[in-house]
């Protein structure tokens, strides 16, 4: 059964099938940081069911809540550069000294 999965995996590989990735409204493409907040928010929503109603074993709100805020600060980190003095946070430019 394994094997089978290996060799599917390799053929979608060769073939250059892309991963389906939620569209980031700013770019218009595929982002990863923004799939992987999806995702962890909805494994959030299970964990935050799971400790009303038990269904699954093993699913720890913590630990949901710690991966979900990585990916969330990974998602929005990534727009934020420091060079020198100045911040350019999302395209807008701020200077780190105050001006005179």
């Amino acid at each position: 059964m394994l094997e089978k999965l290996k060799t599917l995996l390799d053929s979608f590989n060769k073939l250059g099938l892309p991963l389906p990735l939620i569209r980031d409204p700013k770019t218009g493409g595929g982002s990863v940081s923004l799939t992987l907040v999806f995702i962890s928010s909805i494994y959030v929503q299970l964990a935050l069911l799971n400790s009303i109603a038990l269904i699954f074993k093993g699913v720890d709100v913590t630990n949901a809540l710690y991966w979900h805020g990585i990916c969330v600060s990974l998602y929005f980190g990534r727009t934020i550069r420091k060079e020198k003095d100045k911040v350019s946070i999302g395209g807008s430019e701020k200077n780190d000294t105050p001006s005179e």
